[in-house]
């Protein structure tokens, strides 16, 4: 059996769409933790946070399906969080759901972590470029809804 045309290979590596998203990602992120770290918080607990303080009070399934994760991934997630004392996870409307809340501790954590943020945002803007950086984030909605399952 003869082994993967090498061409096909290269292509691959420049145009795949999942492998370029995943490493930009990294990235991405990467820079956020160098402004987040003074926090002690990743950008990912960041994100959570900010999510929890939108929803107020989601099921771990409607968080799992904002973040595009499975509620496992979620759920580790949660208990780092909750084990700071950043968010309560407690029993929804019957025994099946969960429902997750900021402290007043995560509340007060969240506020003390924008202003990183925000450096982090102003940076990548400043670099990027504050137009291109709207038309990304649009492109990057657009490609979720045309890969999302269901």
């Amino acid at each position: 059996m003869a082994g993967p045309d090498p061409i096909e290979v290269k292509a691959c590596a420049q145009n795949c769409v999942a492998a370029n998203v995943r490493r930009a990602s990294r990235a991405i992120t990467r820079h956020y933790g160098q402004f987040m770290a003074a926090t002690g918080l990743e950008p990912t607990q960041y994100s959570l946070l900010v999510a929890c303080s939108l929803t107020g009070g989601a099921t771990v399934s409607k968080l799992a399906e904002a973040f595009v994760t499975d509620r496992s991934a979620l759920a580790r997630n949660l208990a780092i969080l909750e084990k700071r004392g950043l968010v309560k996870v407690k029993q929804g409307e019957d025994r099946r759901t969960r429902k997750v809340a900021l402290t007043p501790f995560g509340e007060a954590t969240l506020a003390n972590a924008l202003p990183h943020w925000r450096e982090a945002q102003s940076s990548v803007e400043a670099k990027f470029g504050a137009e291109r950086l709207q038309k990304l984030l649009s492109e990057l909605r657009a490609l979720m809804a045309a890969t999302s399952q269901g």
